[in-house]
C-alpha cells in the first residue's frame, strides 16, 4: 500500500474536513468562472461602449470580486491544513520521511483541487449561459447575434484556477516546511490570546479612527472642492486605512474587555465565556473583521444596484414629453407626416406634436477645468466660451404651455426638476451672446431658472445649455443666422393605445438613420471649441446602433423616448446590476461560510473547558449559553458595524450627489432599509445554524459534553 493509498484511507475520518474545503474551492472556481465567462461574452461586450464608465466599473467590480474570491479560498485552505495537521503530524512521529510525505500530500491535494476546478468551471459555464440566455431574452436584439462564450472568458476561467491553485500548493509546501513534530500537532488546538492592554481609550481611539476615515476619506475632498474650489490628490483615499485600523480596535476591545457594571451577575455568569473569547482573542479578531468586510461589501454591491434602479425607474416619469428629438439647420429628418404613418402601424395616437424653434449662438462663459500648482480650481472668464442653444419668450410658453415673461437684456436658464446647481458651471456665468454669422453681439443678464425636461440636454451644461430670451432680443440676434445655426426640437405624447414600445423602438431606427454627419457627435463636442482648441478630444464621429436602442452612446443629440426608456432602462444598467449581484453573492456566501467555520472553531477549542465545567456540576443550559456567547460575538458584532457603517457611508455619498437628500432619493434610503433588515435577518439565520450544529458536536443524546 502507498503514502497516497494510506491518505486516502484516512480520508473517510475526516470528510468534513475535506468537504469544507472543497466547498469553498468549488464555489470559488464556479463564481469566478461564472462571472467571467458572462462580461467576456461578446454579446455583452458588445453593448458597452469601448472607454466607457460602464467598462470601467465593471472591471472594478470584477476586480473585487476576484480578490474576494481569493481571499476565500485562502482562509478556506487554512482552515483545511490547520485540522489536517493532526494525522500529518502522527504520520511524521511514525516515522514517515518528510519530503515522501510533502509529495504525496501535494499530490493529493492537487489531484482533489484539479477534479474540483474542471467540474466547477463547467457548473460555472451552465450558470453563466442561463444568465445570458435571460439576459438576451431582456435586450431582445435586433441584431441577430446571441449569447455565447469568448475563447478569452475560458482562459481567464482557467487561469484564474491555476493561480489559485498555485497558492494552495505554496500554503502546503509552507505548513509541511515545518520541522516540529509537536508543532504540528498542536496546530488544532493554538490559540492566540490578545496580550496588550486594552482599555476605555483604546476603543475610544478606534471610534475616532473609524469617523476621521470616513470623513477625511469622503467628506474633505467634497468640502474642499465646495468651498475652496480645490482638488485633493488620491492621497485622502489613505484615509480609508484608518478606517480599518479603527474597526480592529473596537474589535479587539469587544473581545478583551468585560466590566462588571451595574450588573454584576451577568458578568459573573458569563466570566468562562469571557475568558475563553480572550483566550483566542487575535485569531477570533481577525474573522470578525474579514466578515465585517465582505458584509460591507455586500451592501455596498446592492445599495449601489438599488440607487441605479431607482434612478433608471424615475428618470422617465420626470420627463415632460413622451417623444422629444432635434435636428440641426437644413437636415430633413423626419416629418409630421413619415412620424404619423408610422404611429399608425402600431396602432399608436400622436398627441400634441410640436416643434420649437432654437438659434445658437456664441455664448461666453466661465471655464473651470485645471488646477494651479496648490490645486486650487482655476476659473477662466472667455468671451467666446461655446455655443448655446436660445429660445425666445414667446416660443417657449407655446410649446411648453408655461407662462414666462424675460425682461430686454436678461434671460433666463432652462433647468429641470432635481437637478443640483455644480461650481462646475453655474447658469449666470453668461453675460454675452453672439451671431457668429453677423458679428451682432448681445449683453446679458442672468434672471433666474425655469425648469422643462425636455429642454434640458445631456447635463445642460456648457454647449448642451438653453436659455430663454426675450422676444426682442431674440429677433435681433437671430437676424441674418446662418441656417446651421438653428435648431428644430420635435415633442409629442402619445395614448395609451397600441404598442408604444415597438413604435418608439422603430422610431429611434428612423431617426439615427435620419440624422446628418454633422449631428453624430459626442455629448461634449461643440464646434467653437473644435476650432480654436489644438488638440480637441471631443471631434470623434459617434457610431450610432439604431437597432439597439439598449446601447450606451455618448451621443450629444440623443433622443428622449419615453416607452422605450421605461421598457429598457433596466437594461442599460443590465450588465453591471448582474455583476454586482454576482459580488453579493460572492461576499454573503464567504461571510457566512467564516462565520460558520469560526464558530466550530470556537467549540473544538472551548469543549475541554466544557467537559471540566460540567464535572464542576455546571448543567446543559450553562454550558449552551457559554457556546451561545462566544458563536454570538463571531455575527453580532460585525454585522451591526457593517450595517451602520455602509448604510451612514451611503447617506453621504447621498448627500454629495447635489449638497442634501432629495425627495427622489427618499425611496432608496427606505429600501436600502429594508436589505439591512434581510442581512441581518440572513446573518442570525446562520448563527442558528452555527449554534445547533455546535451543540450536536459538544453534547450526546445524554446531554452530556462528548469526551
Amino acid at each position: 500500500m502507498t503514502l497516497l493509498n494510506i491518505l486516502q484511507k484516512i480520508k473517510k475520518y475526516n470528510k468534513g474536513n475535506y468537504r469544507q474545503f472543497s466547498l469553498c474551492f468549488a464555489m470559488s472556481v464556479m463564481l469566478v468562472s461564472a462571472l467571467t465567462l458572462f462580461m467576456t461574452s461578446p454579446f455583452v461586450m458588445s453593448r458597452l461602449p469601448v472607454g466607457g464608465d460602464s467598462r470601467k466599473m465593471l472591471y472594478m467590480v470584477y476586480a473585487v470580486a476576484v480578490i474576494g474570491c481569493v481571499l476565500f479560498t485562502v482562509y478556506a485552505t487554512s482552515l483545511f491544513l490547520r485540522f489536517k495537521s493532526r494525522e500529518i503530524g502522527v504520520l511524521l512521529a511514525l516515522g514517515t520521511d518528510k519530503r515522501t510525505l510533502t509529495k504525496t500530500l501535494m499530490k493529493e491535494i492537487g489531484g482533489l483541487t484539479v477534479k474540483i476546478a474542471v467540474l466547477s468551471i463547467l457548473a460555472g459555464a451552465v450558470l453563466s449561459f442561463g444568465i445570458g440566455k435571460l439576459y438576451e431574452s431582456m435586450i431582445q436584439s435586433a441584431g441577430g447575434d446571441h449569447f455565447g462564450f469568448s475563447i478569452l472568458g475560458i482562459g481567464i476561467s482557467v487561469l484564474f484556477f491555476l493561480i489559485v491553485g498555485a497558492m494552495i500548493m505554496m500554503m502546503t509546501s509552507r505548513f509541511m516546511k515545518r520541522a516540529n513534530v509537536i508543532e504540528i500537532l498542536n496546530e488544532e488546538r493554538r490559540n492566540e490570546p490578545i496580550k496588550q492592554q486594552v482599555g476605555e481609550r483604546y476603543l475610544l481611539t478606534g471610534i475616532i479612527c473609524v469617523a476621521v476615515g470616513i470623513f477625511g476619506g469622503l467628506v474633505v475632498p467634497y468640502l474642499v472642492s465646495v468651498i475652496w474650489k480645490m482638488k485633493l490628490g488620491a492621497y485622502m483615499y489613505g484615509f480609508y486605512l484608518l478606517v480599518l485600523i479603527g474597526l480592529y480596535r473596537i474589535m479587539v476591545y469587544s473581545v478583551a474587555v468585560h466590566k462588571r457594571g451595574r450588573k454584576p451577575q451577568k458578568y459573573y455568569k458569563n466570566l468562562i465565556s469571557f475568558g475563553l473569547m480572550k483566550f483566542q482573542g487575535i485569531s477570533v479578531v481577525r474573522n470578525m473583521l474579514i466578515i465585517t468586510l465582505l458584509l460591507a461589501g455586500t451592501l455596498f454591491a446592492v445599495f449601489f444596484s438599488v440607487a441605479n434602479y431607482m434612478q433608471g425607474s424615475m428618470s422617465a416619469s420626470t420627463e415632460a414629453n413622451d417623444i422629444s428629438y432635434q435636428y440641426l439647420g437644413s437636415a430633413d429628418g423626419l416629418t409630421e407626416e413619415k412620424v404619423k404613418d408610422l404611429a399608425s402601424e402600431y396602432q399608436v395616437q400622436i398627441e400634441d406634436y410640436r416643434e420649437a424653434e432654437f438659434i445658437r449662438l456664441l455664448g461666453s462663459g466661465v471655464c473651470r477645468e485645471n488646477y494651479d500648482k496648490d490645486g486650487k480650481l482655476i476659473e477662466e472668464y472667455r468671451e467666446k466660451d461655446f455655443y448655446k442653444n436660445f429660445i425666445s419668450a414667446t416660443a417657449f410658453s407655446e410649446v411648453t404651455g408655461l407662462k414666462v415673461t424675460v425682461e430686454p437684456g436678461t434671460y433666463q436658464y432652462i433647468s429641470r426638476e432635481g437637478n443640483a446647481e455644480s461650481y462646475w458651471f453655474l447658469p449666470e456665468d453668461l453675460d454675452r451672446a453672439e451671431n457668429t454669422t453677423t458679428g451682432n453681439i448681445q449683453e446679458l443678464i442672468y434672471a433666474g431658472i425655469v425648469e422643462y425636461s425636455s429642454f434640458f440636454w445631456n447635463r445642460g451644461q456648457d454647449g448642451s445649455a438653453a436659455y430663454i430670451l426675450n422676444d426682442t432680443d431674440y429677433e435681433k440676434l437671430k437676424e441674418g443666422i446662418s441656417e446651421e445655426l438653428t435648431l428644430r426640437h420635435v415633442l409629442f405624447n402619445l395614448t395609451e393605445e397600441g404598442d408604444a414600445y415597438g413604435f418608439s423602438k422603430k422610431l429611434y431606427e428612423e431617426y439615427c438613420n435620419s440624422v446628418p454627419d454633422n449631428m453624430r457627435v459626442m455629448s461634449n463636442y461643440d464646434e467653437y471649441r473644435a476650432s480654436v482648441d489644438k488638440d480637441y478630444e471631443y471631434g470623434e464621429t459617434v457610431e450610432l446602433y439604431a437597432d439597439r436602442p439598449e446601447m450606451e452612446v455618448d451621443w450629444k443629440y440623443a433622443p428622449v423616448f419615453v416607452p422605450l426608456q421605461e421598457k429598457i432602462f433596466i437594461l442599460t444598467y443590465a450588465t453591471l446590476l448582474l455583476v454586482f449581484v454576482f459580488v453579493a453573492f460572492i461576499c454573503l456566501i464567504a461571510a457566512g461560510v467564516i462565520g460558520y467555520t469560526r464558530s466550530m472553531t470556537v467549540v473544538c477549542k472551548s469543549k475541554r473547558v466544557l467537559v471540566d465545567v460540567q464535572k464542576l456540576g455546571a448543567d446543559r443550559n450553562y454550558l449552551t449559553g457559554i457556546l451561545k456567547m462566544q458563536i454570538k460575538k463571531v455575527f453580532v458584532l460585525p454585522t451591526v458595524i457593517a450595517i451602520v457603517i455602509m448604510f451612514a457611508y451611503y447617506m453621504l455619498v447621498l448627500w454629495q450627489n447635489d449638497g442634501c437628500i432629495t425627495v427622489q432619493e427618499y425611496p432608496v434610503i427606505l429600501i436600502n432599509t429594508g436589505i439591512c433588515l434581510v442581512l441581518g435577518g440572513y446573518q442570525y439565520v446562520i448563527y442558528r445554524c452555527s449554534l445547533k450544529k455546535a451543540e450536536e458536536v459538544v453534547f450526546d443524546s445524554n446531554r452530556k459534553v462528548i469526551q
